[in-house]
């Protein structure tokens, strides 16, 4: 290990404005070594462009991020055979199986049922209330639950495990094997049961049909259930504090509610679902920003660092809530693109758009420059405290 390898997370990482280092990288260094939480030295790409290149080029593979011998990012394994650890042909013969059930035409239907389901949970947006607590982690987790046909009553078991199977503390090592463990098996169970049982009623049914084994869609699913509810909870929580953190934001919207679809683009360009980045193991040297990649090498790919890149968007660190055009990388590019992008977009329009409608005054309860981060791979506001106005 060199003293210029820079420890990532940075050290003043999991607060509500972006690390100074990342700009500063930008500009100096676009491509440089950091360790990871796990002790792997990889490379990290922070400008747009290098980014897109890492994400969306089959030189760099995301299978082989589970390969023996492979650089971590943090405690967890990711777990082979599933869609965000996969190459092409595979990862193709994988998305296929839920393309249908994740089609644009598809996913437009649920927008009526999300809407009614917003209306019902901001029943519970009470002053004072956590609105991360009570609308921003619901929301997404029933809607999940309801399309892949996973028990809504065992929310909080699946959640405390999800919190643990992602976390970032070195120190929670065996509570976070323990946890994905039982991640696995509650799953397994559940496909077991419904293989036993097919009843073709939601995604999961569908799934058990399919030639998958049992370990395969064990770990399909499990990663559809996390990914499903996991970043549209944190990005309902990001958004609603950006907007409140300068009040006319919010008020704007308010006054022109139509603005919410380019809202939403411009929310996802501004804020970050991770402190680290997307990992990469390069198939063969690759230039990249005049450095050589060597094949085998990890790449780290830093979507929120391409997202404040000035070189790619005008005034970066500005919140334009009618920017257009907004190529923001929010949901990846290239085969990696979110499976769930357009059920994402509808669960945070909805999601906006009813709170307006509610609580035109609403404000945050605290500054939220001072509320807490939650130390995990998929990262965000731990809370929410709000006031009615």
């Amino acid at each position: 290990m060199t003293d210029d390898v820079l420890d990532i997370p940075f050290a003043d990482a999991f607060a509500f404005d972006p690390s100074p280092t990342w700009a500063k990288l930008r500009d100096e260094s676009p491509v440089v070594r950091v360790r990871t939480l796990a002790g792997a030295e990889v490379w990290l790409v922070t400008r747009y462009d290098d980014v897109k290149l890492v994400l969306a080029d089959p030189r760099f593979s995301r299978a082989g991020v589970v390969a023996a011998g492979a650089p971590r990012v943090g405690v967890s394994r990711p777990l082979p055979g599933t869609l965000p650890t996969t190459d092409p042909p595979e990862h193709t013969r994988l998305r296929k199986l839920v393309s249908g059930a994740f089609s644009h035409r598809t996913i437009s239907q649920t927008r009526p049922w999300v809407r009614e389901l917003c209306e019902r949970l901001a029943d519970d947006v009470v002053d004072g209330a956590d609105l991360r607590q009570v609308y921003a982690l619901p929301l997404p987790i029933q809607v999940i639950c309801t399309l892949l046909g996973v028990p809504y009553a065992d929310r909080e078991r699946f959640r405390e495990w999800t919190e643990l199977a992602y976390s970032l503390e070195m120190a929670d090592q065996p509570r976070v094997e323990a946890a994905m463990a039982s991640l696995l098996a509650y799953m397994g169970d559940l496909v077991a049961a419904k293989r036993r049982e097919p009843r073709s009623e939601d995604l999961l049914d569908e799934l058990c049909a399919t030639p998958l084994t049992h370990d395969e869609l064990t770990a399909f699913a499990l990663n559809l259930l996390v990914a499903g509810h996991e970043t549209s909870a944190n990005q309902i929580t990001s958004f609603v504090a950006t907007l409140l953190r300068e009040p006319a934001q919010w008020d704007r919207l308010v006054a022109d509610p139509e603005l919410v679809p380019s809202a939403v683009e411009e929310l996802m360009r501004f804020t970050r679902l991770s402190e680290v980045g997307q990992l990469r193991v390069a198939l063969e040297d690759v230039r990249v920003a005049g450095v050589t990649v060597r094949a085998g090498e990890g790449v780290m790919a830093s979507i929120g660092s391409a997202n404040r890149d000035p070189r790619a968007f005008a005034e970066p660190d500005s919140l334009d809530l009618a920017r257009t055009p907004n190529q923001h990388l929010a949901l990846g590019i290239g085969p990696h693109f979110c499976l769930g992008a357009q059920l994402a977009r509808i669960e945070l329009q909805e999601a906006l758009l009813v709170l307006l409608r509610r609580f035109p005054g609403l404000r945050a309860a605290r500054p939220v420059e001072e509320l807490a981060w939650r130390r995990v791979l998929v990262s965000g506001l731990a809370e929410l405290p709000v006031s009615l106005g």
